[in-house]
């Protein structure tokens, strides 16, 4: 659905985004992710057709589009992070005039307006005026006034950036309902936890490079090392205690110890591990909690990025 080849933006003589080659394929939820300054917004504006290439090709859907920019608009959606809003008309009216600007035919607005609103859960919200809605109904307002052309594929840059906890929660519902509905998404954030929990694939920039991209279960799978272990003790002292023990084991590799909380992988089956953990709980008895970890996209971010901003 999308793909890009070599794809490279300078401001100045200065890479903003250097040597891009990606895939997100139709249907998917994907990440992208990198410390600031990565590129992140670069790249999501050049796939929006805001920006211009130095050089490299985009394609969408099978458009490419230096070829027929125009085209875009027909498939593409694009969510800034930070937006302006015509805070003088209704909810109604801020989404009517779009739809006509969209070109959505006169006889389909209503219809059209009645359904992104169902989307977004702002029905409630039809006549309030656009100026009075809170900053998470706003954002949601922004992303029914994009889904109006009902576009195939949805960029979405740091959609979370100063929503409340309730409104991100409320943003990660809707963006994974977009999901289920089939909509291409590529979502930007640098708070990876808010990613964990809708996307399927994640694509990792630093200094203007991609440099890992994939699904995030096979990812995982690249990193593991063995069963990822976390255990956590009652103080810092006794998880000291217990990482000495760990240390001179020869199935415990990548010991991290941080204050009572212990991280390792275990280099054995289920079965060796619960013999472990027996053998733990009854040494020491000030064992709070012993598990297997689920590794998580930052744990992918921490395992193959330098963490360096440009």
């Amino acid at each position: 659905m999308i793909t890009t080849s070599l794809l490279t933006k300078y401001y100045d003589a200065k890479p903003a985004v250097w040597g891009v080659d990606l895939r997100v394929a139709a249907g998917e939820v994907c990440g992208l992710i990198g410390p600031n300054g990565a590129g992140k917004t670069t790249l999501l504006k050049m796939l929006a057709g805001l920006l211009r290439p130095t050089s490299g090709r985009i394609e969408i859907d099978g458009v490419e589009i230096g070829a027929h920019p125009k085209r875009l608009h027909a498939i593409a959606g694009y969510v800034p992070d930070t937006f302006g809003l015509y805070e003088e008309l209704t909810v109604r009216e801020f989404l009517e005039y779009f739809a006509r600007a969209h070109r959505v035919p006169q006889e389909k607005i209503r219809k059209r307006v009645e359904s992104v609103l169902e989307l977004t859960n702002l029905q409630s919200k039809l006549k309030a005026g656009v100026g009075s809605l809170s900053r998470g109904m706003r954002q949601r307002l922004v992303i029914a006034k994009t889904l109006l052309h009902a576009p195939k594929i949805l960029l979405l840059d740091e959609p979370a950036s100063g929503l409340d906890p309730f409104a991100r929660l409320e943003l990660r519902d809707l963006i994974k309902e977009l999901g289920r509905m089939g909509t291409t998404i590529l979502v930007s954030s640098h708070i990876l936890t808010e990613l964990a929990d809708f996307c399927s694939s994640v694509i990792i920039m630093e200094r203007g490079h991609v440099i890992r991209a994939g699904e995030i279960r096979k990812l995982v799978a690249e990193i593991s090392q063995g069963l990822p272990v976390r255990i956590e003790m009652m103080d810092e002292r006794a998880a000291s205690e217990l990482s000495v023990v760990l240390s001179v084991r020869a199935d415990v590799t990548n010991l991290k110890a941080d204050r009572a909380t212990i991280d390792f992988s275990f280099n054995g089956d289920r079965a060796l591990l619960a013999q472990l953990h027996r053998e733990i709980v009854l040494e020491h008895p000030k064992v709070v909690s012993f598990y297997e970890r689920r590794l998580s996209v930052e744990d992918i971010f921490m395992a193959v990025g330098s963490h360096q901003v440009s």
